[in-house]
């Protein structure tokens, strides 16, 4: 077997080559340490294999890009170092790391040491039998804070209840996908992607690794809250229609509501001559109904706003450069 081309380049090997992406983001600090822990574990696959690293640059501000250059001259034949013109968030920077990649399968994890790198080998094993084209090593456990960890406890949780029923329990962020998988993606065309739901949905049955998330150790984390909700919100519009659903039955709700409310002043005008009135009601209702309204919009732009974001048809993230072995390469555009 060959090496899968990229950029009408073909390695000659018979060997599996198994590439490791790594989104990189304000991590100078990070860099040094995780390039010797995950070389050190690369070297021991097994006879049959080779690998290379694929960092991506997602327009760190910070000294993380000089970090990568000095990784490439310490080791030009194992790693290429992907920069984009500036942030365009963690799914594109793992997307814009599928392109450049030339293994016969990818494998994703963080640049600050959470994941284990020594659970590749694992993913590695697993997925070299043949049976399993996606491999999720899944948090089992987190040493974060409680907060961090209850708060990915809910959104995985109503990931899994509302949009991707299968969706692991404890979410997944460090995954292996076969090249048969990475082609698809990279062949897809979707803007604000779930990277995750994509990768479930294509609906290759995934091995699941359950591992413990550790506590990062150097740095701060860049991802916010902000960005959280947004990723959320991604996924939550692009595979579940429960918002529309909602939307239509609480309009179904509140008019058979105003019926019996219409109904009650009726019976009790004509029947009993009691007039309903007062300022106080009336604005209840007034305010009940402005604030339904605002959120069903509100619910509605979410989509329509998805919808006019695909149809313009801008790439997910622009590459300035390729830092690689044969020196660095020009920009250019992918979507």
């Amino acid at each position: 077997m060959r090496t899968p081309p990229v950029n009408g380049v073909t390695t000659g090997s018979d060997d599996r080559l198994v590439s490791v992406v790594i989104p990189v983001y304000f991590n100078e600090e990070n860099i040094p340490v995780t390039w010797a822990a995950l070389a050190a574990t690369l070297n021991r696959l097994p006879s049959g294999h080779r690998w290379e690293v694929v960092f991506v640059d997602d327009g760190s501000g910070d000294a993380s890009y000089q970090r990568l250059e000095e990784v490439v001259a310490a080791a030009p034949e194992r790693v290429r170092v992907v920069k984009l013109t500036r942030n365009f968030g963690q799914a594109a920077a793992i997307l814009a790391g599928f392109r450049e990649a030339r293994g016969h399968c990818c494998v994703v994890m963080s640049a600050d040491l959470q994941d284990p790198p020594e659970l590749i080998l694992e993913m590695v094993g697993r997925w070299a039998g043949g049976a399993h084209k996606i491999v999720i090593a899944t948090r089992a456990e987190r040493e974060d804070d409680a907060p961090a960890r209850w708060a990915s406890r809910v959104f995985y949780r109503l990931m899994r209840r509302v949009a991707v029923p299968n969706m692991p329990e404890g979410g997944f962020d460090f995954f292996l996908l076969d090249r048969t998988v990475v082609e698809f993606v990279n062949g897809t065309e979707e803007r604000n992607t779930f990277l995750q739901g994509q990768i479930l949905w294509t609906g290759f049955r995934p091995e699941v690794i359950p591992y413990t998330r550790r506590k990062r150790a150097l740095g701060r984390s860049r991802w916010t809250v902000t960005k959280k909700v947004k990723y959320f919100i991604d996924g939550f519009v692009t595979y579940s229609v429960l918002p529309i659903r909602l939307i239509t039955g609480v309009g179904l709700l509140v008019s058979l509501l105003s019926f019996g409310y219409a109904a009650v002043i009726f019976v009790a005008k004509l029947a009993w001559g009691i007039p309903l009135q007062g300022w106080a009601p009336l604005m209840i209702v007034i305010l009940l109904l402005s604030g339904l309204q605002l959120v069903m919009l509100g619910i509605i732009g979410e989509y329509l706003w998805r919808n006019y974001h695909e149809t313009r048809r801008l790439p997910n993230f622009v590459v300035e450069g390729v830092l690689a072995a044969d020196g660095e390469r020009h920009a250019a555009v992918r979507d």
